[in-house]
C-alpha cells in the first residue's frame, strides 16, 4: 500500500496549520503592541489620522492600495480621499475610508511582521 499521498496531505495540512496559529499569535501581538502606543503614530504628520503605512520588504501577491494598522492592531486598505472645504475656513477636506482586508494567511504575516516592526520600532524611539 502506498502512503506517500496520504503523507503528503497531512505534511500540507500541517503546513496550514502552522500558517494559521502563526498569522493568529501575530494579530494577538499586533493589537496589543497597537493599543501600548497612545498617542498612536500620525500618518504623513496629520494629527487627524492616526495609522501607520505598511509597506513590507517582501512584495505581497495582490495590490492591496495603501495598507495601514490602525490603534487597535487592525490591518486595513485606507482610501483618502480630498476634497473641497469651506470656503475661508478650510480650503480643503479629507474623507478617509478604511476597508478590512481578508488576507490569505501567508500575506497577513508578512503585513503583520512589517507593522510590528515600525511599532516596535516607534515604542523604542518613546523610551517604552
Amino acid at each position: 500500500m502506498n502512503s506517500k499521498p496520504d503523507e503528503k496531505e497531512d505534511i500540507l495540512g500541517a503546513a496550514e496549520s502552522v500558517l494559521h496559529d502563526a498569522a493568529a499569535r501575530l494579530k494577538e501581538l499586533l493589537a496589543a503592541l497597537a493599543q501600548s502606543l497612545r498617542p498612536f503614530p500620525a500618518f504623513l504628520n496629520m494629527d487627524s489620522l492616526q495609522v501607520v503605512e505598511l509597506e513590507p520588504p517582501l512584495a505581497p501577491t495582490t495590490d492591496h492600495g495603501c495598507v495601514v494598522v490602525l490603534p487597535e492592531g487592525e490591518i486595513c486598505e485606507m482610501d483618502l480621499s480630498l476634497m473641497p472645504g469651506i470656503q475661508g475656513i478650510m480650503d480643503i477636506d479629507q474623507v478617509e475610508r478604511f476597508t478590512e482586508l481578508a488576507l490569505p494567511d501567508d500575506e497577513y504575516i508578512v503585513y503583520a511582521a512589517t507593522a510590528i516592526r515600525l511599532l516596535s520600532q516607534e515604542l523604542r524611539r518613546r523610551g517604552g
